[in-house]
């Protein structure tokens, strides 16, 4: 069985497929330039769930998963009510230069996404160095703290946004950090 370079697992043909169509719907809303890169831990289990899975209809992501999305769209300065489809407001989120990355680049729970976020964490810290270069990261949740130490240690404190010295989670408190950091940006550019 081969071995997934998104999450470190020996996995099946349909998990790497699963993988590859992820990363095509990611690439399609990646910024040129990233200003804000927002990071979580792993994509959620259910595909319909995934952040640039653009949906149909406002019934096809679970309530959780919908209030991630309204979320982290008003985290770029929008009212998600705003736009007619998810498709626009992913427009608009890439416009605004922020991406969405996860640690561990496939969905994992309980025991194995904690094995799989020590995996993979070191992998995340290239990809920025290496490949999103974004001017600030704002990680998303309490379980990505030994990864905030990482990223500080490989030379990225000064780029990070924090609540303390700790990562968001999900509230008013993200979305403020997040609108100032885009505000000054925008000032300066």
């Amino acid at each position: 069985m081969p071995v997934c370079d998104g999450c470190g697992a020996q996995v099946d043909d349909a998990h790497i497929r699963a993988r590859i169509e992820r990363l095509e719907m990611a690439t399609r809303y990646r910024p040129i330039h990233i200003q804000v890169l927002l990071v979580g831990v792993a994509p959620p289990p259910r595909p319909e769930d995934y952040f640039y899975r653009a949906a149909e209809s406002g019934t096809d992501r679970s309530p959780g998963s919908r209030v991630f999305f309204d979320t982290l769209i008003h985290a770029a300065g929008e009212n998600p009510a705003r736009f007619a489809t998810e498709s626009e407001a992913l427009t608009e989120f890439q416009r605004r230069g922020i991406f969405l990355a996860h640690v561990v680049e496939c969905p994992a729970v309980g025991s194995e996404r904690e094995a799989a976020l020590e995996r993979c964490a070191t992998s995340l810290a290239k990809r920025i160095q290496f490949s999103y270069r974004p001017k600030h990261i704002a990680p998303l949740f309490s379980e990505l703290a030994p990864v905030v130490r990482l990223l500080a240690a490989a030379g990225m404190s000064e780029r990070l946004i924090l609540d303390g010295d700790q990562p968001f989670d999900l509230g008013a408190k993200l979305v403020d950090a997040v609108t100032e950091k885009l505000a000054k940006a925008a000032s300066t550019a």
